[in-house]
């Protein structure tokens, strides 16, 4: 059962990708040799604007990568004929929208990056009450993981349980339509969220999509929220909570948020990039029947990168390099690979290290 009601909670009421696509390198044993390349704002939609930040990281909670598990509530919800939407359509709309650039946008927000769809259940066991209160979903979902209809979050936390009304059934304070909060469960926050139905699929996912980056930015509360005078509503005050424009991102209508870097709401788009993007990342000396190791980072995840590292003076009759490439997550959004070049000659090795970008993941 739930040991403790949710807390106060970010309320619905009725772009940018920041990359630094060649990283920098670091020699592991010459830390002098160390090369950053700092992060470049792509794919934005409009014009960015100077001043200060808007939204600061209070330093708490984030989600680095959303995993998304949609609970549909109530018989509502198998009924025939189906309901407009039916729960695999918004299923279906959420999968679109967490690997889209809609979340990869998160990353100037202390590295975020896409999030993905754990997965999805209907529960027809009870229908959800008219004028339900958070107190009663929270007890709703911890029920459903007592019982393990649906699954505990998972190791790292980053689980958020989205509960999906039925039409006709609406908040407590009706003049909320999406929410998010969370609440203890033995001595672990839960992360969710609930999302009413106004039976219109492209007005559901705005609303989840609202709710999505506020809670990968701030799910309790305590991590990224508006400076003194940045909302006038009650509540927590969050990157969706100034902004109301709307977009469609391959085929699901989305809610712009706030972009501290282009001072303004937005809805992030891929960046115009032209693929394969090939180049040398750095050069290096590998001593005889030696190995070293290189770490090369701020690479976004959601491009493939392939690494070649290439003999500078040609030496026919045997091979003279090996490497392995081993991949660090540091965040959502950047990736760190770290690559061990072994030298299979009894002489030092000059080497380039490639790169070759195949194109979105």
């Amino acid at each position: 059962m739930a040991t403790e009601a949710p807390v106060r909670p970010d309320r619905e009421a009725a772009e940018q990708l920041t990359v630094a696509p060649e990283g920098g390198v670091v020699d592991r044993k010459l830390v002098d040799a160390v090369r950053v390349v700092e992060p470049m704002p792509l794919g934005l939609r409009a014009g960015g604007a100077g001043g200060a930040d808007k939204f600061v990281d209070n330093g708490g909670t984030v989600l680095q990568v959303t995993q998304l598990f949609l609970i549909y509530w109530g018989t509502a919800w198998t009924a025939t004929p189906a309901p407009i939407p039916t729960s695999a359509q918004i299923t279906a709309a959420c999968q679109t929208m967490t690997v889209g650039p809609y979340m990869a946008g998160l990353a100037q927000y202390r590295g975020i990056g896409r999030g993905f769809v754990r997965g999805s259940t209907v529960i027809t066991s009870s229908n959800p009450p008219n004028n339900f209160t958070d107190v009663q979903v929270s007890n709703f979902i911890d029920a459903q993981i007592t019982a393990g209809t649906v699954p505990a979050t998972d190791v790292d936390n980053q689980t958020l349980y989205c509960v999906m009304m039925p039409t006709g059934v609406n908040a407590s304070n009706s003049n909320f339509i999406g929410e998010h909060t969370y609440y203890i469960r033995s001595g672990q926050r839960i992360h969710f969220a609930w999302i009413t139905n106004s039976g219109s699929l492209s007005r559901i996912t705005t609303i989840i999509s609202h709710e999505l980056v506020e809670s990968a930015t701030d799910p309790e509360g305590s991590a990224f929220l508006g400076v003194a005078g940045t909302c006038s509503q009650g509540g927590w005050c969050e990157i969706g909570d100034v902004c109301s424009a709307t977009s469609t991102l391959d085929g699901v209508s989305v809610q712009s948020y706030w972009s501290n870097q282009a001072g303004q709401c937005l809805v992030p788009g891929w960046p115009t990039r032209s693929y394969p993007r090939v180049g040398v990342q750095w050069t290096g000396t590998v001593a005889a029947r030696s190995s070293q190791r290189w770490f090369t980072f701020n690479w976004p995840e959601w491009e493939r990168v392939e690494w070649r590292m290439l003999p500078i003076a040609p030496r026919p009759g045997a091979p003279q390099l090996h490497w392995k490439v081993a991949i660090e997550r540091p965040s959502g959004n950047y990736l760190t690979y770290w690559i061990t070049v072994t030298n299979l000659t009894d002489q030092s090795v000059d080497f380039e290290g490639r790169y070759c970008v195949l194109g979105r993941t």
